[in-house]
């Protein structure tokens, strides 16, 4: 049956994803929230500070007097603290001191002429998909994607009474070798995925760090001797030129990522996952942030490639192996090039930058703070140190410079680019959320659509097909950001009341 000749056939089609997409996030989301564990009392306490952040719990005025060690209120009541004692000022005001007993090491006595740290929220817990369950989803949609660009392209119109043929596509056509170099170079990650979780099932854990070595080595072996089967009866089919085409990614891969093996049949593999030490070293807080800052660079290289790879294969490679006399819609196979990277992006974008990971990179961001240009003229200047943190409103020379600290800690150099760049985009990772959850809701917008202004049979299943992973990016991407903007905004009002009353 032809769609054209069916007037109501857009808006089945419209709905259908629609309902489709919002039981499968009811049924997500029930499976996220049972996963959450409500038992731990510091989990309720995030909770209670995300849902009322101190509005209605003012920070009453405490002022702590420190004992140097070996005084004798130090050494007879060093776990109880005096009584509240209440005296007038100059002004007549009344103020309450609370005078603590506790004993203070000299280093804690030196960082109080400081400026006070930054305080953290814990982030709450977010499930996330486990390694094996992303690699078979992802292999699943590039696969299908795939099999949507190769419908496409070879489609026939099987549903007229004079057609020559009872089948839906030129399978004739299809080469099986070119198919088997696509599935080789798709199914990487997922063979060395299962084969780790075999691994860890089966071998002791003493073994584990050489049976993962070996499992690399022989799934890299495997695909690449794939990948050169298949290649061979390529080039003996097909002209040199066309062999360049499942070639170039490879120089994109050198320039990434050079002669590193690891970024190709895995997606991100650390030793040790990265975290915060709040420090109250300035310099231990910069190599901090130079080191997320570098995991953080690879990690968008990750998502960027692999996305770049799997629309490549799975969509763009079918259309240059097309024979001469096969007609196609150019513009439509363009479509569904850019819908797979955009649907690809969101994915690994979703997984290899969740909210939780963007949390040790904001407190790091906290503790760094920034610096901004001073056009004005100072008398005194101190000289920019290393050495030393920079309350708010310092001004420091820097190059021949003037720079003014703009924010309540900062350890940052004046003159690094970098530590301006990593400041403005993770102080508030929800904002880099945000753009990631905007340019999803674009992408789902744009299907649908795609779907009214479509009007033949197989537009209508490719589009509907990636609307289903696209739904599933999105209840993740709102999830994750709904969880930062209120753990950060929380934060950003305790900070200020702690600043505020500091100040007081």
């Amino acid at each position: 049956m032809s769609c054209t000749e069916n007037e109501s056939g857009p808006f089945v089609v419209f709905f259908l994803p629609a309902v489709v997409g919002f039981l499968t996030i009811l049924l997500a989301r029930r499976w996220a929230n049972s996963q959450v564990s409500t038992s731990s009392t510091a989990v309720s306490r995030r909770r209670k500070i995300i849902k009322d952040p101190l509005i209605k719990r003012p920070l009453p005025s405490i002022t702590t007097k420190m004992v140097a060690p070996g005084s004798k209120k130090g050494t007879s009541g060093a776990k109880k603290a005096a009584p509240a004692a209440s005296d007038e000022d100059a002004n007549g005001c009344k103020r309450t001191k609370v005078r603590l007993s506790f004993a203070a090491p000299l280093s804690e006595m030196k960082l109080s002429e400081n400026p006070s740290p930054p305080k953290h929220i814990p982030f709450p817990y977010i499930p996330q998909d486990g390694v094996l369950l992303f690699e078979i989803m992802t292999f699943a949609f590039t696969v299908v994607a795939t099999g949507l660009q190769l419908l496409n392209v070879y489609r026939t119109v099987w549903w007229l009474p004079n057609s020559l043929t009872s089948e839906a596509m030129h399978f004739h056509l299809i080469d099986p070798h070119l198919v088997g170099f696509i599935l080789a170079i798709l199914s990487r990650r997922l063979f060395l995925s299962v084969t780790l979780s075999i691994l860890s099932a089966a071998v002791s854990p003493k073994l584990i760090p050489h049976a993962t070595l070996g499992a690399r080595m022989f799934i890299l072996g495997v695909v690449v001797g794939s990948m050169s089967w298949c290649a061979y009866f390529i080039i003996l089919k097909y002209p040199l030129v066309k062999i360049f085409y499942l070639c170039y990614p490879a120089i994109i891969y050198l320039i990434l990522f050079g002669f590193q093996v690891s970024p190709f049949i895995e997606l991100h593999y650390v030793e040790t996952p990265i975290m915060h030490c709040c420090s109250h070293d300035p310099e231990q807080i910069r190599i901090e942030v130079d080191t997320i800052r570098e995991d953080f660079n690879l990690r968008v290289k990750k998502i960027l490639f692999n996305s770049i790879i799997g629309a490549y294969y799975s969509s763009f490679v079918p259309c240059c192996f097309a024979q001469s006399f096969v007609y196609y819609d150019v513009r439509r196979c363009a479509t569904q090039v850019g819908l797979v990277w955009g649907a690809l992006c969101g994915r690994y974008a979703a997984q290899l930058l969740p909210a939780a990971l963007l949390d040790a990179p904001h407190r790091a961001a906290r503790h760094l703070g920034r610096w901004t240009k001073y056009e004005g003229e100072v008398s005194e200047a101190s000289e920019w140190c290393g050495n030393r943190w920079w309350g708010a409103g310092a001004v420091a020379r820097r190059g021949g410079q003037l720079y003014v600290a703009a924010a309540a800690t900062v350890a940052a150099d004046p003159a690094a680019v970098h530590h301006r760049r990593f400041y403005s985009v993770f102080n508030d990772p929800s904002n880099l959320l945000c753009l990631f959850l905007c340019l999803q809701l674009s992408l789902v917008v744009l299907q649908l659509c795609l779907l009214f202004s479509s009007f033949a049979w197989h537009n209508f299943i490719a589009v509907l097909m990636l609307l289903f992973i696209n739904y599933y990016t999105l209840f993740k991407m709102v999830r994750d950001y709904l969880i930062a903007w209120k753990v950060y905004n929380a934060e950003n009002i305790i900070q200020d009341k702690n600043n505020l009353v500091t100040v007081n």
